[in-house]
C-alpha cells in the first residue's frame, strides 16, 4: 500500500459513518455530502495507489475514469456523485431520505469495493 492510502481510506469510512448517522438523524442532505466525500476519498486513494495526488474534483474523475473499471465502484458513480454535490449546492432540500439512502448505499459499495 502506497503511503497515504490507509489515511485516505480512514477519510472514506469516517465519510460514511457520518453519512449514515446523518441519515438516521433524518438530515439526507448532509447523508448525501458525506456520502459524496466518502466516494471522493476512496477514489482519491485508488489513484494514489498509482501515484497520482490530484485535488480537483474534475481531475479526479477524469483521472478515475481512465483507471480500469472496478465493480461496485464504477468511474460513473464518482461522476453521478459530483454531478449530485453541484446540484445540492443549488437546491439543498431538492434531496429526500430515499435518495439519500440510495446515495449512501451506492458510497458503501464503493467504498468497500476500493478497500477490498
Amino acid at each position: 500500500m502506497q503511503p497515504g492510502t490507509d489515511t485516505l481510506l480512514g477519510k472514506a469510512r469516517r465519510a460514511l459513518a457520518a453519512a449514515d448517522a446523518a441519515l438516521e438523524g433524518g438530515a439526507p442532505d448532509a447523508a448525501a455530502g458525506r456520502a459524496f466525500y466518502a466516494i471522493l476519498y476512496a477514489a482519491k486513494a485508488r489513484l494514489n495507489e498509482r501515484g497520482l495526488r490530484l485535488r480537483t474534483h474534475a481531475r479526479i474523475a477524469t483521472a478515475y475514469a481512465s483507471l480500469p473499471a472496478l465493480h461496485d465502484a464504477p468511474a460513473e458513480a464518482l461522476a453521478g456523485a459530483l454531478a449530485l454535490r453541484a446540484m445540492l449546492a443549488a437546491e439543498p432540500d431538492a434531496f429526500d431520505y430515499a435518495d439519500a439512502a440510495r446515495l449512501v448505499a451506492q458510497a458503501r459499495a464503493f467504498v468497500a469495493a476500493v478497500a477490498g
